[in-house]
């Protein structure tokens, strides 16, 4: 399943007020979410069929200054039930199921950040050859409990990511559920950078689909897409990975979010995947991306 953009990726300028954090400020907020708790909290595994999916995104974290306000925020829009971890790191479930990590930033005046962590087989492996090609090493690869190694990095157009090793294996693919992640995306400045770095480094292939005109690509393993890469729709954005949840209705779905503590950044327009799409942020600033699809 992979929703494409059917205009010129999201040229809007008001998108420009989504409040990505800069290289340093989510190097501490980073900080702070290796900081849960000593010891770290044991986490549940990825998958559980010893088959791994490198390239694949198999889990999301939230660093955020609002624990208390993001879990009620998530838990009304999406139906999210949480089970505190420890006292800075809460596990969010979709019918039972772990979908997203939440963890404290004790930082006044920072913003939340979504990270995206993408599957690979061999860790340290992987952190070595992004450093040859550039990248940034945000934290080296570390032990998590339950669940195999992690470490974050920075690509070389500053977007930060996460890689992880898990010892069971990965989630399998499946069909998005409703108010489950559904796609992802990186948006940046320097595309053919980022295809030429990601596709040594992950061992993506590029490929090229064209689209009512519009030229897209995607970073692919195998033959599954597993990343859009988009030239960025303002100079004023940082360079992102960017995450996509699927909803029933998205109207109905930003209708609730700014009385919930949410933005609206972007409404759904007819002009943008025929109304299908809104760009919001949550109580503490971290963006994505709500989304019907049908197919």
């Amino acid at each position: 399943m992979t929703p494409v953009f059917r205009v010129n990726p999201l040229r809007l300028r008001h998108c420009s007020r989504w409040r990505l954090a800069g290289p340093a400020v989510l190097v501490v907020a980073l900080m702070a979410l290796l900081a849960w708790a000593k010891p770290m909290p044991t986490l549940p595994p990825l998958g559980t069929g010893q088959t791994w999916l490198p390239g694949k995104v198999v889990w999301h974290d939230l660093i955020t200054p609002e624990l208390d306000k993001t879990k009620a925020f998530y838990g009304a829009l999406f139906g999210w039930t949480f089970e505190d971890l420890s006292a800075g790191y809460s596990l969010a479930s979709l019918n039972g199921r772990p979908v997203a990590g939440i963890a404290r930033l004790d930082l006044p005046g920072r913003v939340g950040h979504w990270l995206s962590l993408v599957s690979v087989t061999d860790i340290d492996a992987v952190h070595k050859q992004a450093l040859a090609a550039d990248a940034a090493s945000v934290k080296a690869p570390f032990e998590v409990p339950g669940r195999g190694e992690a470490a974050v990095l920075r690509d070389p157009q500053g977007a930060a990511f996460g890689i992880v090793q898990s010892r069971q294996g990965d989630p399998k693919d499946r069909k998005p559920e409703l108010n489950d992640w559904l796609w992802n995306e990186i948006w940046t400045d320097d595309v053919d950078g980022a295809a030429q770095f990601y596709t040594s480094v992950l061992g993506y292939e590029l490929t090229e689909k064209e689209v009512d005109g519009v030229a897209l690509r995607f970073l692919a393993h195998g033959d599954r897409p597993r990343v859009g890469l988009l030239e960025k729709m303002s100079p004023e954005m940082k360079n992102t990975w960017v995450s996509f949840i699927l909803v029933a209705d998205v109207a109905a779905a930003v209708a609730s979010v700014e009385s919930l503590g949410g933005q609206v950044l972007v409404a759904p327009q007819a002009n943008i995947r025929n109304g299908s799409l809104a760009i919001i942020t949550d109580p503490s600033g971290a963006g994505l991306i709500l989304q019907e699809w049908n197919k």
